[in-house]
């Protein structure tokens, strides 16, 4: 393993460059904090040094304060340790995202339900904010169908899965089936574990491989949510919209606040143009935000 380190001139642009590993899924990189000397560190953790470079140069050349970068060799088991120390549980409403090593120290009460991630995954562990507004949102989903007893014939799309764990809340929370797609084989191998490790069968689940046009093309759903780039969304909403059965929800995210509006208008004009009725709706979190479409 390789660690990547650089130092930032400021919090400023710490908090700058962060919300551009996030929009560019950079997942091997982030912003640390030395306490001590009061710097911030951007830093990489990555297996390949070639793949590693690529990735600080494309950082690099976005912001010019970035200087060059140390390269040390580190124990794996020792960065796997400190990325899980990182990790927290997290709550909304009866719903519970748990990191696994602390899954016999939390007990979930009754009415709640306990998903396990394993925060060592480099495709998510539920931390960052555009996955718990997801998350909120399926809570949300839940609850609009909770009084008519038929979210047990629910269906959900998850796209741009990563570890699964926005499809496998779903099918937690009641849902009976999930369609996992990502770009990435890697990820949907690991959603399939991570499936497989809270309890839920192989036939509760499709896993599909691929870009969002092949992926999705012919597929509906009762919820779909996509957390990927506001450029992806973009480019693809309407087929997103056209993958929305009736009574159900469309959830996007992954766009960055200054994104909202152009991401908002693209899948306004589908709604409206592909739906009899809609109910928008949006939601922000820290620099990230979500947007709500009910397909009436």
């Amino acid at each position: 393993m390789l660690k990547f380190s650089s130092k930032i001139s400021s919090q400023g642009s710490a908090d700058s460059i962060g919300d551009f590993l996030g929009d560019q899924e950079l997942v091997c990189w982030s912003i640390e904090k030395d306490c001590l000397g009061d710097e911030y560190l951007l830093c990489g953790y990555v297996s390949d040094e070639q793949v590693g470079r690529k990735e600080f140069a494309k950082i690099q050349s976005a912001f010019s304060d970035v200087g060059n970068a140390e390269i040390v060799t580190i124990n794996p088991s020792d960065w796997e340790e400190t990325y899980r120390k990182s990790a927290k549980l997290w709550k909304c409403e009866d719903l519970y995202w748990v990191p696994t090593f602390m899954k016999d120290k939390i007990e979930i009460p009754e009415d709640g339900v306990g998903i396990y991630v394993e925060p060592g995954m480099a495709f998510g562990s539920g931390s960052h904010e555009t996955s718990q507004l997801c998350a909120r949102a399926l809570v949300m989903f839940k609850s609009l169908y909770k009084k008519t007893n038929d979210l047990m014939i629910k269906s959900c799309i998850d796209v741009g899965c990563g570890s699964g764990i926005l499809g496998i809340s779903a099918l937690k929370l009641g849902l009976s089936h999930a369609t996992f797609i990502d770009i990435d084989a890697d990820a949907i191998r690991i959603s399939q574990e991570n499936a497989l490790a809270n309890g839920l069968f192989l036939d509760q689940m499709d896993f599909v491989t691929g870009d969002v046009k092949v992926s999705l093309l012919g597929r509906q759903a009762d919820l779909l949510m996509a957390n990927i780039l506001s450029n992806v969304l973009i480019e693809n909403a309407d087929l997103l919209v056209n993958s929305v059965k009736p009574g159900g929800l469309l959830c996007v995210s992954g766009i960055l606040k200054d994104e909202k509006f152009d991401v908002a208008s693209e899948f306004t004009k589908f709604t409206k143009k592909r739906w009899e009725s809609v109910i928008e709706s949006s939601v922000d979190e820290g620099e990230w935000s979500l947007l709500a479409y009910f397909r009436g």
